[in-house]
């Protein structure tokens, strides 16, 4: 048995903390936290913290009394009132008010909602639940908190109650208690039932949430209603502000105060108003308004493959959802189909030139295309970007090469190795912030070089960041993002050009654009200034889909109807790319030419 080096106490084989004073015991034993116990609040955790700081006389007058004598000072204010010397409570006879022999009622003013104190706190360790603390110990020899008396919250009502959290116990799924309140305690007494709660560190719900946090919030509460559903139990409406969220993004109901059990006469209606009040609860973290559509037969089967949220609770209010099970599988078809993107492999085809005219080529670019497969799951990303630098000799080529290596290193530290985890969700919202990033540190690099330099050095960008059939497309300038599909060209990026405000304001027509005598000037550049405008755009691409990525170089001269024909004619993307700058150098190469070509399959 090991004995404590500070108060000379023997404590059992596995102990880690002196049962006596609290000091750490010299073997080192691994910790074994039941997986149901409650995590200690913050203020649990200051508590504690001061408990095992606290003064060597303190532990010398814990050595003589076998009790705690922490100031009350360091006690949470929630529990001074309730904190009692043990001592005194170990000749203390058992009272009429205490339930099970072991909580002592302190008030009972709201029945059935009770406050009791626990007289044998040894039973179960307040901050990590162990078990195994033995009786008259004072400090627990898993964790070292001190083991005294607190006060709990709880209910007092009848044991054949059936309605409320006293049916939260009769609830054996893991996942579906996990969600629900967490029970502290139970105890049975002539005729009554005590529940106790304990309520965990959460975040209240902020809204509204974003469609993929709702979507997991909706997921977590249909499995639950499945769960209830089979055991005869209805959840009833939940209130918002009953809701929270735990640090791992858990959902957790802090109330159930309508938790019942329905007969099978009841059973149909009970289902169905747990499923519109589940419809109305995601449509008010979500802000989703209530629409009422009209749909023809094949609008309705073209509907049913383009799931999104708002048709998922149209679907539950007109009864076309009947049980939580559908629910659940289509909220989590909903969830896949926005977070698991499709593995399309992507062929890639790059070229440059220096066309007819320039003496150097101030035109970079990027082609990263990485594909990795594992147990038979996919996933294939690239980074593809396209830079026209501007400056002069030894500036533009500088500034488009430093844009590169600054969006670049954001791509890799930020997405490529996070990507490698195949059970990683994919989150549009993140990728896009990623894609951001990335633009903002080659701007930096550059207006840095630029004023290192003394020069006026820029460069316009735009790239692609491609997951499976997911692709973000950031731009700053005239270089532009196409998307070839079916024989068709259309272009994704917006040119921050003086000739396309021009064609907005409707002065000139988009055909002006190719020939007029200001169509080289940009309004908008990397190394301009350090706080630019970014234009971000979301694509989704098929199978026989192609993007491309081009500086004005390219599309100036051979305009869309000559990209079309020549993407058509050849399969190979870097056939396809030689042949485009071919073209623009056949049509007067006034410029820089680049070509990035990717095709999906």
């Amino acid at each position: 048995m090991p004995i404590c080096p500070a108060c000379g106490s023997e404590n059992r084989a596995s102990a880690r903390f002196c049962w006596n004073c609290a000091a750490r015991l010299p073997e080192p034993f691994p910790i074994q936290l039941p997986t149901s116990a409650p995590r200690p609040t913050q203020e649990d955790t200051s508590w504690l913290a001061a408990t095992l700081l606290c003064d060597e006389s303190s532990h010398a007058m814990v050595q003589a009394s076998g009790v705690p004598t922490t100031p009350r000072s360091v006690l949470p204010d929630s529990h001074q009132e309730y904190a009692m010397d043990q001592a005194q409570d170990q000749t203390q006879p058992i009272g009429p008010t205490r339930i099970g022999g072991r909580y002592e009622v302190i008030s009972d003013d709201a029945l059935p909602a009770i406050t009791v104190k626990d007289c044998q706190p040894w039973r179960r360790c307040w901050a990590c639940g162990s078990l195994e603390n033995e009786e008259g110990v004072s400090f627990c020899t898993n964790c070292g908190a001190a083991l005294e008396e607190r006060a709990y919250d709880g209910i007092l009502v009848p044991a054949d109650t059936d309605t409320g959290i006293v049916l939260i116990p009769t609830i054996e799924d893991e996942a579906a208690r996990a969600i629900l309140p967490t029970i502290w305690d139970r105890v049975e007494e002539d005729g009554q039932v005590l529940i106790l709660q304990c309520t965990d560190s959460t975040e209240p719900v902020v809204v509204p949430l974003d469609e993929l946090a709702a979507l997991r919030l909706g997921l977590h509460l249909a499995h639950l209603l499945e769960v209830l559903h089979a055991q005869g139990l209805a959840l009833g409406p939940v209130d918002l502000a009953d809701l929270e969220v735990t640090a791992a993004g858990q959902p957790r109901l802090h109330k159930t105060p309508h938790l019942r059990r329905f007969t099978s006469d009841e059973s149909a209606d009970a289902i169905r108003t747990d499923l519109h009040e589940l419809a109305g609860l995601l449509a008010t973290v979500t802000s989703t308004p209530r629409t009422t559509q009209r749909l023809s037969e094949d609008a309705a089967l073209n509907a049913q493959e383009e799931l999104d949220l708002a048709l998922i609770l149209y679907q539950v209010r007109t009864d076309a959802i009947t049980t939580a099970t559908d629910l659940a599988v289509r909220l989590e078809a909903l969830l896949s189909e926005q977070t698991r993107p499709l593995p399309l492999y992507q062929q890639v085809g790059a070229y440059s030139d220096t066309g007819m005219v320039r003496d150097h080529n101030e035109d970079s670019f990027l082609v990263l295309n990485l594909s990795m497969d594992n147990n038979a799951a996919r996933r294939a990303c690239g980074f593809y970007i396209v830079a026209d630098g501007m400056g002069g000799h030894a500036a533009g080529e500088v500034a488009s090469g430093l844009a590169i290596r600054g969006a670049s290193e954001v791509l890799l530290r930020e997405y490529l190795t996070p990507t490698l985890d195949l059970n990683a969700d994919y989150d549009q919202e993140a990728v896009q912030a990623i894609v951001h990033r990335a633009i903002m540190q080659a701007n930096e690099y550059v207006l840095r070089e630029g004023q290192a330099r003394g020069n006026d050095m820029g460069t316009t960008l735009t790239m692609a960041l491609v997951v499976g059939d997911r692709v973000i497309i950031g731009n700053v300038g005239d270089s532009r993002a196409y998307l070839y599909r079916d024989g068709t060209l259309r272009r994704i990026s917006k040119d921050h050009s003086l000739v396309m405000r021009l064609v907005e304001l409707g002065q000139i027509t988009e055909d002006d654009i190719y020939s007029h005598p200001q169509r080289n000037a940009v309004l908008r550049s990397l190394g301009d200034k350090l706080d630019i405008e970014i234009d971000l755009f979301y694509e989704r691409v098929h199978a026989g889909d192609a993007l491309l990525l081009c500086s004005d170089g390219q599309w100036e001269m051979t305009r869309d109807p000559e990209m079309v024909r020549i993407l058509a004619a050849h399969a190979d993307p870097q056939q396809a790319c030689q042949h485009l700058v071919a073209a623009a150098n056949q049509a007067g190469g006034e410029d820089n030419i680049t070509s990035v070509l990717v095709k999906f399959e």
